[in-house]
């Protein structure tokens, strides 16, 4: 099911896209839809390859920040909700 999704969600950047200046012109230059599909395949690659190398105590760190961002944003939230 989450296949289908992200296929159906790069099928329709694909044709956001073409349908854009920049994507109409490097049509009529030759470079086809092909391009964009290999430009968003390497950039999700680069992130992978770049989050594997991260040592593991810069992962625990940033995960931990996320944790905490989020937990705030919660006591936030029901601090607001406390108020009203």
């Amino acid at each position: 099911m989450a296949v289908r999704w992200q296929e159906r969600v790069r099928a329709a950047e694909l044709a956001r896209f073409e349908a854009s200046l920049a994507g109409r012109l490097l049509t009529r230059v030759g470079i086809s839809s092909i391009w964009f599909q290999r430009v968003q395949v390497a950039s999700q690659l680069l992130s992978w390859v770049a989050w594997a190398v991260v040592l593991r105590k810069v992962k625990l760190v940033l995960t931990s920040f996320a944790a905490l961002g989020i937990l705030i944003v919660v006591l936030l939230v029901v601090a607001i909700a406390q108020l009203t």
